[in-house]
């Protein structure tokens, strides 16, 4: 018998395998954020007569900690990357963001061209009520697709090219050109620079970076219309800026998407909540862009629509409500480019479509077993769908901080942001020198003074070439932390990912998804916390620290019984630094003769 497993027969039984037959880690000192069931059976080892509420707001608060550490780390470790100085650096990212405002007014004057020739007197985010009969005309549909699509596939290699011809040339009347990957540590200064070279180039639009992809982006040319893009995709195709080199195609119009936000958003109460945090949000976006001070006055020019609204006698009061409140939302899409029921904003129309599907209010009586089914079950049998309070609750708070920006240093410290003073205070204090009792000494030009303080106001006010980097520091940081959309957390890049952007384990079972990936697309979804690999397993032996690292590695007949999806570490590839070593892989062995897991169907007939 090894003396791991002496270790274990040693080791008193409380009658439970679970993890009550062992101290468990403190989830503060941990890399992973835990599930509720784990914090709470820490404290209740320490603490057993805490009461649910103070769990709660333990919980809450732990939360919000690793949240904020993830965001420090995330920051020193991209930096100095080109992809983030662009989107956050104070100075660098000014040229692209007077560009965008300048995108934003132009999108505003051809809002309000369109509104008063009435293009948006019929704007409904209402589901449209589907009967039988429709429901059964599409499945229809659906096969007679089907069907063709499978006598399609018996076409020569002729027709396909046919038609590949055929797209092309429906695709170059486009004014767009797709850039399919732009790597991490490319400017997109440069970018522009190249693209300004040809006649017509309107602006540069580029996605955020996909962390799942090395953090490269996407990216789209766009020409003003009438320009020959079957040209400019000859030159810039294969272009290089540096090693990086172009790879186009011609943009083509993505098919609408649609999808339904719960019906709870259709309730008389929820649509008042909405109309009001709507009008404020447009006011807020309109400050930040200058349009309040335009003729129209921004967001005020949809008034006189809205009174038309109001003397409609046909309409009743939610009726009435509902109009106003999809002219805002359909405001907000069209000039500030920010999706309200997903509380996602996009910085250019052609990412806005790519990544934001169009919402429609669930109705009640569609989605009344949905409910039912909802209520009387956990969130976490549910797959990890979010109950009516908490997507009300997280796509409130999404707004309310894009609408609040901080002002102040403690309005930034509250939402992990770092305080300017403090910053200065912790750099000033490394560079005091005490040299005897009353006596301290400047490090930078070695002037005495009285007190410690003394110094750090003279660092402050003599030094201030010191001092500059520190407060662009700060802004720096401070610009990420406020971003509602911002990546935090390490990703991994070596596994699946469903569109929902939900990790996928190699054998298509449920991965645990990074804390940096939650609710960015869709609110409605909550990703169920797994706890690091060897929290929650069943053998003590399996906590081993290594490397400053705990993992699990809980092998038994060749599977891992702990919490991430009994899946061996060894269909791990060996050569990814970023996942953890079992440390006895080398004499891991699997057992033919094991017995499989799970239930197996047998069908007797």
């Amino acid at each position: 018998m090894n003396s791991n497993m002496n270790g274990m027969m040693n080791m008193p039984f409380n009658g439970n395998w679970g993890q009550g037959s062992r101290m468990l880690q403190d989830p503060n000192k941990l890399d992973t954020l835990v599930k509720f069931k784990y914090f709470s059976d820490y404290y209740h080892q320490k603490e057993k007569d805490m009461d649910d509420e103070e769990l709660s707001r333990r919980y809450t608060i732990y939360k919000e900690n690793f949240t904020h550490k993830q965001s420090q780390k995330f920051f020193e470790a991209h930096k100095k990357e080109e992809w983030f100085i662009d989107k956050y650096h104070p100075e660098e990212s000014l040229v692209y963001r007077e560009e965008l405002i300048k995108r934003k007014q132009k999108m505003y004057m051809e809002f309000v061209e369109k509104l008063k020739k009435g293009e948006y007197d019929n704007v409904n985010f209402d589901e449209v009520e589907k009967t039988v009969e429709s429901v059964e005309e599409a499945n229809t549909e659906k096969k007679d697709e089907n069907e063709d699509a499978n006598e399609d596939t018996m076409e020569t290699e002729v027709d396909n090219e046919e038609k590949k011809n055929i797209s092309e040339a429906e695709a170059s009347k486009s004014n767009r050109l797709f850039i399919k990957s732009i790597p991490p540590n490319v400017k997109r200064k440069d970018l522009i620079n190249l693209c300004s070279s040809f006649e017509g180039f309107d602006y540069l639009a580029i996605s955020d970076p996909n962390p799942q992809k090395k953090f490269h982006r996407l990216g789209w040319i766009v020409f003003k219309e009438g320009t020959n893009i079957k040209e400019a995709y000859e030159k810039f195709n294969n272009a290089k800026i540096d090693d990086f080199v172009f790879h186009l195609a011609y943009h083509q119009n993505l098919p609408t998407r649609s999808k339904t936000v719960p019906e709870i958003f259709s309730t008389m109460e929820r649509l008042k909540h909405d109309l009001e945090q709507a009008k404020n949000l447009s006011l807020a976006l309109d400050r930040e862009v200058g349009l309040d001070k335009l003729e129209s006055k921004g967001s005020e020019v949809l008034q006189e629509k809205i009174e038309e609204f109001n003397n409609n006698e046909e309409y009743d009061e939610i009726k009435k409500i509902k109009k106003e409140l999809d002219l805002y939302i359909e405001y907000l899409h069209r000039v500030h480019l920010f999706c309200y029921y997903n509380a996602t904003e996009a910085e250019s129309t052609e990412d806005y479509d790519r990544k934001c599907p169009v919402l429609y209010r669930e109705l009640s009586k569609a989605s009344e077993i949905a409910t039912n089914t909802t209520e009387n079950s956990s969130p976490e049998k549910e797959g990890g769908v979010e109950n009516k309070d908490k997507i009300c609750e997280r796509i409130d708070h999404k707004i309310n901080m894009r609408m609040n920006r901080p002002k102040s240093s403690e309005d930034f410290e509250k939402i992990g942001g770092r305080n300017v003073e403090n910053e200065i205070d912790k750099f000033a204090a490394r560079y005091v020198n005490k040299v005897d009792e009353g006596k301290y000494r400047c490090k930078i030009c070695s002037k005495l003074f009285k007190g410690e303080l003394f110094v750090k106001k003279h660092i402050k006010s003599k030094h201030t070439d010191l001092i500059e980097p520190i407060k662009l520091e700060v802004d720096f940081f401070n610009n990420y932390a406020q971003d509602i959309q911002k990546i935090t957390g390490i990703f991994p890049t070596s596994m699946n990912q469903n569109p929902l952007g939900i990790n996928m384990g190699l054998n298509g079972s449920m991965r645990m998804m990074m804390p940096q990936m939650i609710n960015q697309n869709m609110p409605w979804i909550v990703p169920t916390m797994v706890p690091p690999m060897g929290l929650g397993g069943v053998n003590v032996m399996s906590q081993m620290k290594r490397n400053g690292n705990y993992m699990g590695g809980n092998f038994y007949r060749g599977t891992t019984r702990g919490s991430l999806n009994k899946k061996s570490l060894n269909s791990i590839k060996k050569d990814d630094k970023k996942y953890p070593k079992d440390p006895r892989e080398l004499r891991s062995y699997v057992d033919l003769d094991a017995p499989v897991e799970g239930d197996i169907d047998i069908n007797y007939d």
